[in-house]
């Protein structure tokens, strides 16, 4: 058996045999048409226009009990792309005035979108060119000579998706209930297609190079995206092994553990493990799981897939059903967190490393506008609700936190002057991502209400290692003793102040990193709720003595490998 590695996209485990799509030839390449084919070809671009429509309409009615409303909104802005004038103009030139066939007018316009998909530091612009080339990928389907659009190859039963790019075209089939899991080599954490997969529950990995050298059609794979591998060649010990994982992982998503179950280490230290979700669908896990709460919600869905940004009203109505979702537990909403070009445009377009830019509450500080809406809406959306907070992305010091508290603060005096119902009290917590934070925390906590450690991101900086680089991987899953030791520390920093640490991200629900986490001193984590089961079973098997040993060990190693063989030990223990 061979193991690949790639990055999850949605976590679950999937067995199925492939399909490969999206690697296949096209003959017609380049082809030009006649004078007196130019009507036909056109009429076929409008059949083909008309059938996408249909299809996207009518999957979005599938999935009507499936997904949430922000989430099937990404479906009409695809309808929205297949009516825009332009995008239809575009093509129609190429072949009136170049004389391409509509399939390589079609292309040619993929192709333009793919380039801006690359170059573009804007979050938002990539989001739309991509969906846009997914619209285009529908519509070359739906021409009638398209090679692709011939399913013969298809398995007879539910198949693993394997292509070049995540898209939603292929997962969203009419028959898109045989999609057990999807493999690509390329397609980020924000796309809609992303979005879309987590939301379905479809276990996803992207970042897998030459997957048309790795599997063939027909091959029987393995996915477990919890850990982020793919499994290629398996014996049929390792597949019996992953069929039960994945039916058991099908039922966790279906029922989820029992709400009423206590979540503590083996003797008994209460251990808080809140949900980190970004759409309806997921925050229903949360409840449906019982899990403590909403750590962190992602307000950035309901931006991203509107062409102009929502209301006051529509931020209210959407807080609200993710804030009473909760009955009573915590819901915590990060704001908008995205580089400066998608927020700012022209303003911060030309940064030239956005990552460091002005993004989160740096670019909300310049573009108030929206940092004041999000503030309003999540105090009129949180009246009642007993533990609502708003946390504060990329805090470097403590005037930004003061700053965005002085703004929360005028907001609450405009709308009890205006009559406005509103929460008596929403608290503030800064998202710890920057190292000068993480130095600075006790600060920050004498301002804060408790803080929020996204290791993820705290770990790309301090490490110099982009998260989303494949080939820096090995730098970001670097065990590096200054990590650990800046988790300690941070730990430390919290209990002298007594207030709240909550460590979130994809490294935070990692079951050989959950002892030390422990031994230093954490109690809250803020996971994804599919990751919820993998953490149960971790602190089943621990006691707070044997975490503070394991973290002991951990902290006296001088090496990197040093502290990569206690973790071992912890796996295989």
């Amino acid at each position: 058996m061979a193991i690949h590695r790639g990055e999850a996209i949605a976590p679950g485990v999937a067995v199925g045999p492939v399909l490969l799509r999206g690697y296949e030839t096209d003959s017609g390449l380049g082809r030009r048409i006649p004078a007196d084919q130019i009507e036909n070809e056109l009429n076929r671009l409008r059949d083909a226009l008309q059938r996408s429509k249909a299809q996207i309409e009518e999957i979005k009615h599938k999935q009507q009990g499936t997904l949430g409303e922000a989430e099937l909104r990404i479906f009409d802005s695809h309808v929205a792309y297949l009516a825009d004038p332009m995008f239809v103009i575009e093509i129609e030139n190429q072949v009136m005035q170049e004389r391409f066939s509509v399939r390589e007018a079609v292309r040619l316009v993929v192709e333009k979108y793919d380039r801006i998909f690359q170059l573009v530091e804007s979050d938002l612009l990539r989001r739309r060119a991509s969906d846009l080339r997914d619209v285009a990928t529908r519509l070359l389907r739906n021409l009638g000579d398209d090679p692709r659009a011939a399913d013969g190859r298809r398995p007879g039963g539910p198949y693993v998706l394997a292509t070049r790019k995540l898209t939603t075209v292929d997962m969203f089939n009419l028959d898109n209930e045989r999609v057990e899991g999807i493999l690509t080599e390329e397609g980020g954490m924000s796309s809609h297609a992303a979005i879309l997969a987590r939301g379905m529950g479809i276990p996803t990995l992207t970042g897998i190079r030459d997957l048309a050298r790795l599997v063939r059609d027909g091959e029987i794979v393995v996915i477990d995206a919890s850990t982020g591998e793919l499994r290629t060649e398996p014996d049929e010990a390792a597949l019996a092994a992953a069929t039960t994982a994945s039916q058991q992982w099908k039922q966790t998503r279906a029922q989820g553990p029992d709400p009423a179950q206590r979540h503590g280490t083996r003797d008994g230290t209460p251990v808080r493990l809140l949900g980190s979700c970004g759409s309806p669908g997921e925050a229903e896990l949360v409840h449906t799981f019982g899990m403590a709460g909403i750590g962190l919600y992602r307000t950035e869905l309901l931006f991203l897939v509107e062409k102009g940004n929502p209301d006051e009203e529509q931020l209210v109505a959407h807080y609200r059903q993710i804030a009473v979702g909760q009955s009573g537990r915590p819901a915590w909403f990060r704001l908008f967190d995205v580089a400066g070009a998608t927020l700012l445009g022209e303003v911060a377009a030309n940064e030239r490393n956005p990552a460091m830019g002005q993004r989160g509450i740096r670019g909300l500080f310049v573009k108030q506008d929206i940092l004041r809406r999000q503030f309003r809406a999540i105090l009129r959306a949180c009246v009642g609700v007993d533990d609502a907070a708003v946390l504060v992305p990329f805090v470097t010091s403590l005037p930004d936190l003061q700053r965005a508290k002085s703004i929360m603060l005028e907001e609450r005096v405009a709308l009890r002057k205006a009559k406005v119902p509103c929460a008596d009290r929403l608290r503030l917590a800064p998202i710890v991502e920057v190292p000068a934070a993480a130095l600075n925390l006790q600060a920050l906590l004498v301002e804060a209400d408790f803080a929020v450690v996204a290791i993820d991101d705290l770990q790309q900086f301090l490490l110099a290692a982009d998260r989303d680089n494949a080939t820096v991987r090995e730098y970001q899953e670097l065990a590096h003793p200054a990590l650990f030791e800046l988790l300690a520390r941070m730990a430390k920093d919290a209990e002298r102040r007594e207030k709240d640490l909550v460590l979130f991200g994809e490294a935070a629900a990692d079951p050989t990193r959950m002892p030390f986490y422990l031994g230093a001193g954490y109690r809250t984590f803020a996971v994804a709720p599919v990751r919820l089961r993998g953490l149960l079973k971790v602190l089943q098997r621990y006691s707070v003595e044997e975490c503070r040993k394991i973290a002991a060990r951990i902290l006296e190693a001088p090496r990197s490998v040093d502290v990569q063989k206690v973790l071992v030990g912890i796996e295989t223990g």
